[in-house]
């Protein structure tokens, strides 16, 4: 993920000065830390300024408060890679969950219903 600059288009590397460009404290100079990925699947941006009495002040703001946007490079090879493994788990999880089920339905097949439901279907040959 990467923050460029709508203005300039230019990649904004962590440590960067970045101004507010909107808000009630357009202008105030932050100093850009990384990106982060909200719970909501929003990116934010972390920030930090210096402040007298507290030290270094961190907040989380949306980029476009900073006339920024957050870009994500993902390669065509990564894409088919994440898909073919994800489609990989989800078979092999069904897989297992099958495997899981078919043992106690043997058993039960087994020890107390095998007469049943053989001469029900007439697997016996009478």
């Amino acid at each position: 993920m990467k923050l460029v600059s709508r203005a300039t288009g230019q990649e904004i590397s962590p440590g960067s000065t970045v101004h507010m460009q909107s808000g009630p404290t357009a202008g105030r100079a932050w100093r850009f830390e990384h990106i982060v990925e909200r719970p909501d699947g929003n990116h934010h941006v972390h920030v930090t300024r210096i402040s007298g009495k507290f030290g270094r002040i961190p907040r989380q703001y949306h980029p476009d408060v900073f006339g920024c946007e957050i870009t994500i490079d993902i390669t065509w090879r990564r894409s088919v890679r994440n898909a073919a493994h994800h489609a990989w788990t989800k078979v092999d999880d069904y897989l297992m969950a099958g495997a899981f089920a078919l043992v106690p339905l043997a058993f039960f097949e087994h020890y107390h219903w095998a007469e049943t439901i053989t001469s029900s279907l007439r697997f016996g040959g009478h």
